[in-house]
């Protein structure tokens, strides 16, 4: 079968061709605080400069990232202190390029993507490359806002709410550093003892409530930080009506034992099979007695992990 998106896909699979090394750039952000400044400023010169001005709060602004297939997307200087290389690289750091590339692989024109906890946009602007029709879930106003800006027009239908396992209202929880970090689970809560936790009231729906009103998702992108048991438990009918793919992510160490293997458990309850993303973006099949030990191994403190409904 002819695939009408052949000639776009080879070509966005060339411009990712070295996603890999940017990805990774968060490497010199390692070591000696002064030494990964002088690296960062040999890196990125003026850019850098104008970056770390803005995190001392010494000048307002934004900036616009060059995405690495020519798009581009606005975002405040001030946020992201861990994910500079996605400001300064235009990219997000770490393991990332794997879903990148698997995205660019297998999305198709009639695919509907959910983008569950879509933060300023970078998903939810690729998937629209491929995809037919983006649903793109963000609850805080002021990222709320900002994904607005990145995706104009008809592309993506941008929801000022999380998916979680209820409808109505529930607490936010800001990261200390990041928005990119914010999470409605209270236990993963990180926040300066001194002041307590950042705290907002934000709306909130199911999958399986939003799902009845609008097209079910084919693709579900799901990155809630440590809330995706909750989100599984909310869809759980749309999951088993609709068998979409999801790519979740996953957390290494102590985080991943508590939070990540449980809902992914809860996917192979579901009728799900679990699958590794290779280097290129291809799958690995990934048997449930494995899932321990790889998310115990990951080499970074998170993954994505891809989840294919099962034929039976």
């Amino acid at each position: 079968m002819t695939d009408p998106l052949a000639a776009r896909r080879e070509r966005f699979l060339a411009l990712a061709s070295d996603l890999p090394a940017r990805c990774r750039l968060v490497e010199v952000s390692e070591g000696d605080p002064v030494l990964r400044k002088l690296r960062k400023l040999a890196r990125f010169g003026p850019r850098y400069l104008r970056w770390a001005a803005a995190r001392a709060g010494l000048r307002p602004g934004v900036v616009t990232v060059p995405l690495f297939w020519g798009g581009r997307m606005r975002l405040p200087y001030a946020d992201d202190a861990d994910f500079v290389t996605f400001y300064l690289a235009g990219v997000p750091g770490g393991p990332e390029y794997k879903l990148v590339r698997y995205f660019i692989r297998t999305l198709r024109g009639g695919d509907v993507f959910y983008d569950a906890g879509a933060n300023y946009g970078f998903y939810t602007m690729l998937a629209a490359e491929f995809a037919g029709e983006i649903h793109a879930f963000e609850p805080l106003p002021e990222i709320h806002a900002w994904l607005l800006k990145n995706t104009p027009g008809p592309a993506a239908r941008i929801v000022d709410a999380a998916l979680w396992d209820r409808t109505g209202t529930a607490t936010l929880y800001r990261h200390r550093l990041s928005d990119a970090f914010n999470t409605l689970e209270a236990e993963v809560t990180d926040f300066d003892p001194t002041r307590g936790p950042l705290k907002t009231e934000v709306r909130c729906t199911t999958l399986d409530e939003y799902a009845t009103g609008h097209r079910p998702p084919s693709v579900i992108k799901i990155d809630v930080e440590g809330g995706e048991k909750r989100l599984i438990a909310g869809g759980l009918e749309t999951l088993r009506a609709a068998r979409p793919v999801i790519a979740m992510e996953v957390w290494a160490g102590a985080g991943g034992e508590r939070f990540s293997l449980p809902a992914c458990r809860a996917l192979l309850e579901a009728g799900y099979t679990a699958h590794r993303l290779n280097e290129d973006g291809t799958t690995g099949p990934l048997d449930a007695a494995e899932l321990p030990g790889f998310l115990a191994s990951l080499p970074a403190a998170w993954d994505n992990l891809v989840f294919l409904p099962s034929r039976a």
